[in-house]
């Protein structure tokens, strides 16, 4: 691709930035970097520091999404360990945690969570990422802490609460293929006691595709606006109140799937751009408060409403092909904990509601036509609880147990249409068409899923765990089925079991700290998806499969200025018993995993002003979700990012993919590949008040 001298000129800057650590001493600096211990994990409901948490865990400040671009979860999902994603677009990827949830965006259950504000949301419209606070991805079965059941682990998102002094930041970004985005955030003070945080910005991108069939450079271009409101109030009684409103709208072009040597180069032959449009609004309520013998109430509610409208391009199958999908969804959940002497304990409640209204269209008329509507309507219903004993000064014992009851039912009707060949010249002289439908078809299931975790902590420099758990994904329908009988069979839940064993050190000075941890899942039933060659795509389950691996990670601070992190993940996550038609996928590895990834990153605080971050990640070679046959080889990503801060203002540049690796992350039955996202350099200003 032809890069602009501005764009060579930003290149240029952040590789200099990055090598003068190398060259040159680092100064002395007011930027402060955390402290190793400071960071708390709120995803375990319980607030325990993230050295002394009994699970794999990773977590990301929103001042690193901020300075490093991470626009999206997929960005996320590339820099973190045993952390993957596939993607259909630039804003709706589907997140693979060990190699589970490959096919949480087609499915009618899903394996990997995600919550805003402690409420669950559905992360394929999530979109971009902005005015975050701190990010948190737990690894493995979360069933006894988490009210939405999770097989595979899950993502808790947590926004910035509004401060008691008025202010706020202006931000304004200038980035590759026309990429444009302003933000705006303020904090206003209405009582002593009460306070109001507003976030709302837009964006432009004109995307990375060129389109040599239409002479246009934006056929996967957007334009989104987003949106928060948030109100924290502090009551005299010691309870925190917390209330937010969240939009995202967000209007593109859908030009991403191309042939192989197309995609590669960024172009495409598309006869026309297609649509992908989404949009969601989310409510988020919580009330929490610790009382006098230091027991804790956490109540969250929450709905959202979400739209996806996804078509394709009309040559990529020769006609009409594509959905316009509504979600909603109802949550409450309540948990209650304490400490009494060497007992803790924990319990909880959990009830949500899940609309759907999933048609697909795929029209070749006058010669085929297949319409499908389908809604599902689905109640989840949960109690779980941990009691934990601590029967020595370094050791705790926890069992903990959810029971859980899914029913979902489903209204679906299909329509085929089109001509044939009745007298066999092999020219269609005859039409034919077909109805079929059903209301209300059912399916439920009750399930205890127990859990089990033992601790190890002799003093503040080591800490060891345990964890055996069950995990279970729910049954589900067919939802784009075209014949009744398929649709209205729904296929298994699936489950696992599931152990880790994990271990950390921190250094007595707290300068450095190492971690690592193994873990193996032995699935049953597990659901995978199967697509024909119109692109429409169906459920079913896998025999047998597992997941296992290792995790290593590492922290340092050589000097007070400069933190670098590191990791190195293998993953082995197989079919053990699976054939589908002729070919026997036994011994595959899922789609959308790879083998191996390691990173490093480091951040430094240069002077009173200027702080340089940088990182680098390699991704182990993968399968192309749905497609477990076609290969994306290994690859390596390097970021960077350079910004300086005076009084009020700040001005930076960034890079991603500063390599310009060609990779892909998504394929589909007809061979078409979907490319990731090139070099992306940009300039941003910022304005606080």
């Amino acid at each position: 691709m032809e890069r602009s001298p501005l764009c060579q000129a930003v290149r240029y800057a952040l590789l200099l930035s990055c090598a003068l650590p190398l060259l040159q001493p680092a100064m002395a600096a007011d930027v402060n970097l955390e402290e190793l211990d400071a960071t708390v994990i709120t995803a375990t409901k319980q607030d325990t520091p993230q050295f002394k948490t009994a699970n794999s865990v990773s977590v990301v400040k929103g001042e690193k999404i901020e300075d490093s671009h991470l626009d999206t979860l997929g960005d996320v999902a590339q820099r973190q360990p045993n952390l993957y994603f596939s993607t259909f677009t630039r804003h709706t990827p589907s997140l693979t945690i060990r190699g589970l949830g490959f096919s949480d965006d087609e499915g009618d259950s899903i394996s990997n969570s995600v919550y805003i504000d402690g409420v669950p949301m559905n992360a394929l419209v999530l979109g971009q990422l902005y005015d975050i606070d701190q990010l948190e991805i737990l690894r493995g079965p979360q069933n006894t802490l988490y009210g939405q059941n999770s097989m595979g682990g899950l993502v808790a998102l947590r926004t910035r609460d509004p401060e008691f002094i008025a202010g706020g930041k202006v931000k304004l970004e200038y980035g590759t293929n026309n990429q444009q985005r302003a933000e705006v955030t303020g904090n206003l003070p209405l009582t002593e006691n009460t306070a109001v945080r507003v976030s709302v910005g837009g964006e432009k991108n004109d995307g990375m595709i060129a389109n040599s069939t239409l002479g246009r450079h934006d056929t996967a271009g957007w334009d989104s606006g987003f949106g928060r409101i948030k109100l924290l109030h502090l009551d005299d009684d010691g309870g925190e109140w917390r209330f937010g409103l969240h939009h995202m709208n967000t209007h593109g072009d859908n030009d991403y799937f191309a042939p192989r040597d197309l995609a590669k180069k960024y172009q495409s032959n598309a006869t026309d751009a297609g649509t992908n449009n989404t949009e969601y609004t989310l409510f988020t309520g919580e009330y929490r408060k610790r009382f006098a013998d230091d027991t804790q109430l956490v109540v969250n509610v929450g709905a959202n409403q979400t739209e996806w409208d996804y078509w394709l391009p009309k040559s990529i199958f020769g006609g009409t092909a594509g959905y316009d999908m509504k979600t909603r969804q109802y949550t409450g959940e309540a948990r209650l904990n304490g400490q009494n002497g060497n007992i803790d304990w924990l319990v909880g409640g959990f009830l949500s509601h899940v609309r759907r209204d999933a048609p697909y269209t795929f029209d070749l008329s006058p010669f085929f036509l297949s319409d499908t509507k389908a809604k599902v309507e689905g109640d989840t219903v949960a109690t779980f609880g941990e009691l934990g004993w601590r029967f020595q000064p370094e050791w705790r014992a926890a069992v903990g147990l959810r029971v859980e009851h899914n029913r979902r039912s489903m209204d679906w009707s299909s329509t085929q249409a089109g001509m044939f060949d009745s007298n066999g010249d092999g020219v269609p002289d005859a039409s034919f068409s077909s109805l079929e439908s059903f209301n209300d078809r059912k399916v439920s299931e009750t399930v205890a899923l127990p859990r089990f975790s033992l601790e190890y902590s002799p003093n503040e420099q080591h800490f060891s765990y345990l964890v055996l758990a069950r995990g279970y994904k729910a049954s589900g329908f067919n939802t784009y089925s075209t014949s009744a009988s398929t649709a209205g069979d729904a296929y298994n839940p699936e489950y696992g079991n599931y152990a880790e064993l994990g271990y950390r050190y921190r250094a007595p000075s707290k300068v450095w700290e190492v971690g690592a941890n193994v873990f193996y899942t032995r699935l049953r039933d597990q659901q995978v998806i199967v697509e024909d060659g119109g692109g429409q795509t169906s459920t079913s389950n896998a025999g047998k499969s597992h997941n296992k691996g290792l995790e290593l990670t590492a922290t340092v601070r050589p000097l007070e200025s400069v933190q670098v992190n590191a990791y190195a993940s293998l993953l082995e996550a197989q079919f053990d018993d699976y054939t589908r038609g002729a070919v026997d996928y036994s011994g595959k590895q899922f789609p959308s995993t790879p083998k191996h990834s390691y990173g490093v990153s480091m951040d430094w605080a240069a002077t009173d002003h200027i702080t340089v971050g940088t990182g680098l990640t390699r991704q182990g070679q993968s399968y192309l979700y749905p497609n477990a046959t076609l290969s994306q080889g290994s690859y390596t990503l390097w970021d960077a990012n350079i910004d300086y801060r005076i009084n009020q203002w700040s001005v930076g540049l960034f890079g991603k993919n500063l390599g310009d690796t060609t990779y892909f992350t998504r394929a589909m039955s007809n061979g078409m590949v979907i490319a990731g996202q090139p070099r992306t350099l940009g300039v941003r200003v910022g304005m606080e008040f």
